[in-house]
């Protein structure tokens, strides 16, 4: 296809799409008159770009903080049910532990019993 066969297409196209971009440029002042303030006049006024970018930061640390806060507790949650099961999974030791450190006392007033004796 030759560059002015190309051109012809597109000059075609835009021809087909002036009604509708007719049609969105008549919504915009509606949607100023939803969003925007009224000057003395009566004119509407879309919200000046200060604003936006004062309400689009407020979004964004509202979001980035409810990120941060989600994701302290799924990592606590994930802390504490990992402590949970390791507890369960510790108990026996523990008990045999237990166990372990009365025989070793007992064993320990044995031998200074026999220790005394000897003396």
């Amino acid at each position: 296809m030759t560059k002015k066969k190309k051109l012809a297409l597109i000059k075609k196209g835009v021809k087909a799409l002036e009604p509708v971009l007719r049609e969105e440029a008549a919504l915009v002042p509606a949607a100023g008159k939803a969003f925007g303030k009224k000057a003395a006049e009566g004119v509407v006024q879309a919200l000046p770009l200060k604003e936006i970018k004062k309400y689009a930061l407020l979004a964004g640390s509202a979001v980035m903080g409810l990120a941060a806060i989600g994701s302290a507790l799924r990592t606590e949650s994930y802390r504490l049910a990992v402590s949970r099961e390791l507890k369960k999974q510790l108990k026996p030791i523990n008990e045999k532990l237990d166990a372990l450190e009365k025989e070793n006392a007992a064993l320990k007033a044995e031998l200074e019993k026999e220790h005394k004796k000897n003396r």
